[in-house]
């Protein structure tokens, strides 16, 4: 190995712990779950044609497009002569980390009365 690389054995677990840790707390602090009022969800719904989109409707879409993130582009890099076998599992960890990251700060950008509520659609 050349005396330049850097030794990152210790330096990544603890950044990735503390990345996480960070992230639950927020979660912690921000997020609520969503109770429904408001959002077009009551009983009394007018008779129109138009449908709306149930999760069952979506979740194709949100399995297509994550299959393609966390296994797509991990494989990609299986070429790679030393890292091949780590390139999955830090492909997975850092979609993991991406997608949290996403869900706050998308949350934070539209937040309503001062907590992200999430439910099924968002």
């Amino acid at each position: 190995m050349p005396a330049y690389a850097t030794n990152m054995r210790l330096k990544f677990p603890i950044l990735a712990i503390v990345l996480e840790v960070v992230t639950i707390i927020l979660f912690g602090v921000f997020v609520v779950y969503d109770d429904g009022k408001g959002h077009g969800h009551e009983a009394d719904h007018h008779d129109n044609n138009t449908h709306e989109a149930g999760p069952m409707d979506l979740y194709p879409m949100f399995q297509d497009v994550h299959v393609m993130i966390f296994i797509g582009f991990g494989f990609l890099m299986t070429f790679l002569k030393r890292y091949g076998f780590s390139s999955v599992g830090v492909n997975l960890l850092l979609a993991a980390f991406g997608l949290q990251w996403g869900l706050l700060m998308q949350g934070l950008w539209h937040m309503d009365h001062g907590k992200i509520k999430i439910n099924i659609f968002k």
